[in-house]
């Protein structure tokens, strides 16, 4: 919700200068204190659905709307919950209701693990997946009863794009695991998992688009857009020993693949800033999607400078400056944002808006900036505010 929302007028002090900040307060508060209601239920040591339920939505709240690596902890103190509840076996006695439940929690587990899988890359989370179990139906939520599931739908259902982030995270495993091992620079493999990633985005686009265009229908292609900054943030990892001409593994189309998936995470994070459409998901600019489009930012920056001097990079360019624009917009409220922002004035003044290098700023420099792509540097504990005291001083809406 934006600040000026009228439904959030009477939680703002009297004489408020900054409702930004008192909106990203607010939200901070209400974290804490789901956190607290948590705790006073003792959901470490008892274990109930609901209370389960409850943890995985903080663990969202906190890998997409803070940061990915605060909720380390609490996931893997919910996989254990999850497996103490028998959240993966199809337990007798249940009704479909609470066994469809117990499936969808055990999804929403393995879909948050796919960041994690991302960030901590040497860490392979594919036991995750040898965990045998029985995945949700694709149906939309008015189509269980206690009795039983309706015929799935041939349209997709507000499940379905659950459904694709899981075959997402067993890609991400597998990818990620290839580029941590010694094939990393083999061609082969490149050349299947880009087969793979594309296969998925073939069929989100079935899913998803009409005709080849957006949906304005619904939410699908706020879904289609969520995604595709997976896959392309796919082909970076899978790409990025091959993109420098520099490298003795240099690939021109691993260049070309890295451009064009760079300018469209660039492009998903314009469109949802600016589209209507895509408003409600506005909030996704405050954490991971924004740190993908600065991941994408900064390797489309160093596939510009590796270019020819003929290569018009005119239109790539001006895509970075506005990012750099929306990036300062989105600081006032996210902590992300901010520091996104200011390496990315770094990043101008280094290598300026018209893709002119600083003198002596060569391989030193771009190593530098390689390593704002390593993400787990973005993850400190000071990102957020852990302090519990005073969490009951909410007004009452």
């Amino acid at each position: 919700m934006e600040p000026s929302d009228p439904r959030l007028v009477d939680l703002w002090p009297k004489g408020s200068d900054s409702k930004e900040q008192e909106a990203v307060a607010l939200s901070r508060r209400l974290q804490q204190t789901a956190m607290v209601c948590l705790s006073q239920d003792q959901f470490f040591i008892r274990h109930k659905l609901s209370t389960f339920e409850a943890l995985l939505m903080v663990i969202y709240n906190l890998s997409h709307n803070e940061s990915v690596d605060q909720g380390w902890a609490l996931l893997g103190m919910a996989l254990n919950i999850g497996i103490a509840l028998r959240c993966n076996v199809d337990s007798q006695g249940l009704n479909h209701l609470e066994t469809e439940r117990r499936r969808r929690c055990w999804v929403g587990i393995l879909t948050l693990h796919t960041y994690q899988a991302i960030l901590f890359r040497d860490i392979d989370m594919s036991f995750l997946l040898d965990i045998k179990t029985t995945m949700p139906a694709d149906v939309n939520d008015a189509d269980i009863t206690q009795e039983g599931i309706s015929r799935p739908s041939s349209a997709p259902t507000q499940m379905s794009v659950m459904m694709f982030k899981v075959q997402l995270f067993r890609i991400s495993t597998q990818i990620c695991h290839h580029i941590s091992g010694p094939s990393r620079l083999e061609i082969e493999p490149l050349n299947e998992f880009d087969a793979t990633i594309a296969e998925e985005q073939q069929r989100w686009d079935s899913a998803y688009l009409v005709d080849g265009a957006p949906n304005i229908l619904d939410s699908s292609y706020a879904y289609w857009c969520i995604l595709q900054t997976y896959a392309h943030q796919l082909y970076l990892l899978l790409h990025r020993p091959f993109r420098h001409s520099r490298s003795p593994h240099f690939l021109a189309t691993s260049r070309e693949r890295c451009i064009a998936s760079s300018a469209a995470l660039i492009g998903i994070h314009r469109q949802i800033y600016e589209v209507p459409l895509l408003r409600p998901y506005l909030w996704l600019l405050r954490g991971v999607t924004s740190l993908k489009a600065l991941h994408a930012a900064v390797a489309l920056n160093s596939c510009l400078l590796d270019m020819s001097p003929s290569f018009e990079s005119g239109l790539y360019r001006e895509e970075l400056n506005k990012l750099v624009l929306r990036m300062e917009n989105l600081s006032r409220r996210s902590a992300i944002c901010l520091k996104a922002h200011r390496l990315l004035l770094q990043l101008q003044t280094q290598f300026g808006v018209e893709n002119q290098q600083l003198p002596n700023s060569g391989p030193r420099c771009e190593s530098t900036i390689e390593d704002w792509t390593d993400m787990r540097e973005w993850f400190g504990a000071d990102l957020f505010n852990w302090n519990l005291d005073n969490v009951g001083n909410i007004p009452v809406v």
